[in-house]
């Protein structure tokens, strides 16, 4: 399952991307984790966390992961456009990079061989986004992930009862 811890390097906020290999609490399989929290609802919890955060870009650091899920990328390439903000890519390895590549990505912005590169183009493109508090922000733990609606049987959303039928 991937994870999203949000770091702080120099005054920019970095979300490092990795694979738990633990599955989550109350899963019965990694491969049922990994399965219940692909695409989508990754990037559910990507946009409620810059919403809550207020943060104006994010720095996505891939740390050489091989498995990135493709999807998860096509996702994050759909969330930029409604989000209008710099999704900047940090550590991405040839599969991910190439999926970039086919979204036009690298006509917006670079992909980026560190983190520090990352942080210096913002400061030297966007200087104001940096200046941002960074109070809302838990550093060193994994952002909450929380199940998409949709992939819940309905009627099983948030603890509720189906509905009876009425004679």
């Amino acid at each position: 399952m991937l994870e999203f811890v949000p770091e702080r390097i120099d005054r920019a906020v970095v979300m490092n991307v990795f694979q738990n290999q633990q599955p989550a609490a109350g899963a019965l399989t990694a491969a049922s984790v990994v399965d219940s929290f692909v695409g989508a609802d990754f990037v559910v919890a990507v946009h409620n966390w810059l919403i809550g955060t207020q943060l104006r870009y994010v720095i996505f650091d891939f740390q050489d992961e091989k498995e990135v899920p493709a999807d998860f990328v096509e996702e994050l390439m759909q969330l930029m456009k409604r989000v209008r903000i710099p999704f900047l890519f940090t550590g991405v390895m040839d599969r991910p990079r190439a999926l970039l590549k086919s979204y036009d990505y690298t006509s917006k912005f670079p992909i980026f061989a560190s983190i520090e590169e990352a942080v210096s183009y913002l400061e030297s493109k966007y200087p104001n986004l940096l200046m941002v508090s960074h109070d809302g922000i838990v550093f060193g733990s994994p952002i909450e992930m929380v199940r998409s609606r949709l992939n819940g049987k309905p009627g099983e959303e948030d603890g509720e009862m189906p509905a009876e039928d009425e004679d």
